[in-house]
């Protein structure tokens, strides 16, 4: 959380105040004259508000007595790390860049969750992505075969497929199940036809696929398969843009719908990274653009000389 990570920033900047033997000057005490309202104490130039000491107590689950003492410790410590100059140190510096960057972000991320929950836009957009979680529409599941065309444009060939497929769907009606369908598809004689049969994912009446796949299923197929009644019915051979196909009812899948309000909630953290993206993408964007930046051209040689990605160890 930002209060432990501001702690940490400040300690980072002590990292090396017992390694020198150096003697240090007596840290400033912190200042009582003046102090009140949201000033709970001043240690050199650092103020420390009221406030911050009641996030630290919360957050750590101390007195406000003890969250004031680790607060001024640990102001008292980076006062003295920055008079010797720690804080300009690698890799102590480089430690506090970071520990900015992250202070940033999770200030972002805490704006964007005072926007609130998901909201009007934000809500649709999020639904179609993940459509099959909270907006699933009723499906099939179904197992077919299909004589295929021919890839090149043969009246002869196609009217072999065709014919095919009539005579295997007479052969299938008498299948007891999935298995037993494909087999007998298969097994029937078939020469110059290509012949597949399987068992297919669920799919929607909108042709989407409800079990997982971005591909969408022939229209055709698809009306074929929804015009089954009954679990178990086979359809006459129906044409596809892929072939003449003869298809099994296995399964209706009822639809899943979430309610709005719960969506609201089953998509807030991912809405709170979704904006807090879109605010540090746009600003470092615009800070890349004012901000000179070189890469040495050698530097990715120089890190792939460094870092070991075959798991044998640094290159020497």
């Amino acid at each position: 959380m930002n209060v432990r990570r501001a702690r940490v920033a400040l300690l980072v900047m002590a990292s090396g105040l017992s390694c020198g033997g150096e003697k240090t000057s007596t840290a400033p005490q912190a200042e009582q004259a003046a102090l009140g309202g949201e000033v709970a104490a001043r240690v050199g130039s650092d103020v420390i508000p009221m406030s911050l000491v009641v996030r630290v107590a919360t957050a750590q689950h101390i007195t406000p007595r003890e969250a004031l003492r680790r607060l001024v410790d640990d102001a008292v410590t980076a006062n003295a790390a920055r008079a010797r100059g720690l804080d300009k140190q690698l890799p102590t510096s480089w430690r506090l860049t970071a520990a900015r960057g992250r202070i940033t972000a999770d200030r972002i991320l805490a704006d964007a969750k005072q926007a609130g929950p998901p909201n009007d836009q934000e809500l649709p957009q999020l639904t179609a992505r993940y459509w099959r979680e909270v907006d699933r529409p009723p499906a099939v599941r179904v197992v077919h075969f299909v004589a295929k065309r021919a890839t090149k444009s043969d009246p002869a060939a196609d009217a072999a497929a065709r014919a095919f497929a009539e005579r295997a769907r007479e052969a299938v009606l008498s299948a007891k199940n999935s298995e037993e369908f494909q087999q007998k598809a298969k097994a029937l004689p078939h020469p110059g036809v290509d012949v597949v049969a399987e068992q297919l994912s669920a799919f929607a009446q909108d042709t989407r696929s409800t079990e997982g796949g971005e591909g969408t299923i022939d229209e055709a197929f698809v009306k074929a398969a929804f015009a089954l009644q009954d679990i178990g019915a086979t359809s006459p051979v129906i044409e596809s843009s892929f072939g003449w196909h003869v298809i099994r009812l296995e399964e209706r899948v009822p639809e899943q719908r979430m309610p709005v309000d719960a969506r609201r909630i089953a998509f807030s953290d991912e809405v709170y990274t979704l904006r807090a993206s879109a605010v540090s993408n746009a600003r470092l964007s615009a800070l890349r653009a004012a901000t000179p930046i070189e890469v040495a051209p050698s530097a990715e040689l120089l890190m792939r000389s460094l870092v070991d990605t075959t798991g044998r160890g640094p290159t020497p």
